[in-house]
């Protein structure tokens, strides 16, 4: 199982729109989606607001979709998204498609929040 979770922990750490959020245990891992244009804004209470609801609605999505059982928790008093591998079965296949889910729903609803103008126009352009 270390492999996996270690496979998923270069999948987030490599991509510009994820964020790791704690070393990897042996089955667990939280991480967070954070558009590439906002993550130097992480730290501002509105951009932290709308990250909690994306990634929050992220999670919902990809259980809806039937991909992978995320969950969410909180971690430092911001939404993380959370994969529990308890399955010794779970191949790095399934965390791709996980993960590639994952991005998708992120991009798709980080336009949707976007088109609902809940972000600001400065919010919009550091996106495109």
């Amino acid at each position: 199982m270390v492999g996996v979770v270690g496979h998923l922990h270069n999948l987030v750490r490599e991509h510009p729109d994820f964020e790791v959020l704690c070393e990897p245990t042996l089955c667990d891992y939280f991480f967070r989606y954070i558009p590439n244009g906002l993550a130097e804004r992480r730290e501002e209470p509105e951009v932290q607001k709308l990250l909690d609801r994306l990634n929050e609605e992220i999670v919902g999505a990809v259980q809806l979709d039937g991909v992978a059982l995320l969950t969410m928790t909180r971690l430092d008093g911001r939404i993380a998204i959370r994969i529990s591998i308890g399955s010794r079965r779970t191949l790095n296949e399934d965390i791709d498609a996980m993960f590639e889910a994952t991005a998708r729903w992120g991009h798709l609803l980080t336009k949707k929040l976007s088109v609902s103008n809940e972000l600001t126009a400065d919010m919009e352009a550091k996106l495109c």
